[in-house]
C-alpha cells in the first residue's frame, strides 16, 4: 500500500511541474497554452510585431495563425533549440484577457538544401507523457520565456546612452 501511495504522490508531483510552464500533452500532442490578462483588443498589432507570425482567420474574437521558422536560443537548451520552430496558434479574446493555444509544433533544419522537420513530441514526450529532467526544464522554461515575450503586450525599447 506505501508503494502505491508513494507512486501516486510521484506521479502528481510530475504532472505539477509539467503543467507549472503552461506545456501539456493532449491526444499524444504537446501544446503550450497561456492566458494574458489584459484589455487589449487589437491582436493583429501583437501578431504584426513579429514578421514570421501571421494570421490566417478571425472569427468570434478568435484569431488563428501559424509561426513559420521562428529561431529562439538559450544557453544550455538541447541541440535541437539551434534549429527553426513553426506551429499554429489561436489567441480568443475574452472579457479583459486572452488566451493563446500553440499547437502543432516542429522543428525544421536545412542541411545541403534539404530541409527535414521534426515533430516537438519526439523531443518533448516519453510515452505520451512530458520528458522530466533538467535537460528537459531547460528547454521548457526558455521556449515558456519566448512564446509569453511574442505573445505579451509587453514591448522592450533599446534606450540610447
Amino acid at each position: 500500500m506505501k508503494k502505491f501511495f508513494f507512486l501516486v504522490l510521484f506521479s502528481f508531483s510530475v504532472n505539477c511541474i509539467a503543467q507549472d510552464a503552461n506545456f501539456l500533452v493532449n491526444n499524444g500532442k504537446v501544446m503550450w497554452e497561456n492566458v494574458f490578462i489584459s484589455s487589449e483588443t487589437n491582436i493583429p498589432n501583437i501578431i504584426a510585431r513579429h514578421a514570421r507570425l501571421k494570421i490566417l482567420s478571425s472569427a468570434n474574437n478568435v484569431y488563428k495563425g501559424k509561426g513559420v521558422d521562428v529561431r529562439n536560443t538559450c544557453p544550455g537548451t538541447s541541440a535541437f533549440f539551434k534549429d527553426d520552430l513553426s506551429f499554429d496558434f489561436e489567441i480568443e479574446l475574452r472579457d479583459g484577457k486572452y488566451r493563446v493555444t500553440i499547437t502543432n509544433m516542429v522543428f525544421a533544419k536545412k542541411v545541403k538544401k534539404i530541409k527535414t522537420t521534426t515533430p516537438a513530441e519526439k523531443y518533448f514526450l516519453v510515452v505520451d507523457a512530458l520528458k522530466t529532467g533538467a535537460e528537459a526544464e531547460v528547454d521548457y522554461a526558455c521556449l515558456e520565456n519566448y512564446f509569453n515575450k511574442l505573445f505579451s503586450m509587453n514591448m522592450t525599447y533599446k534606450t540610447k546612452s
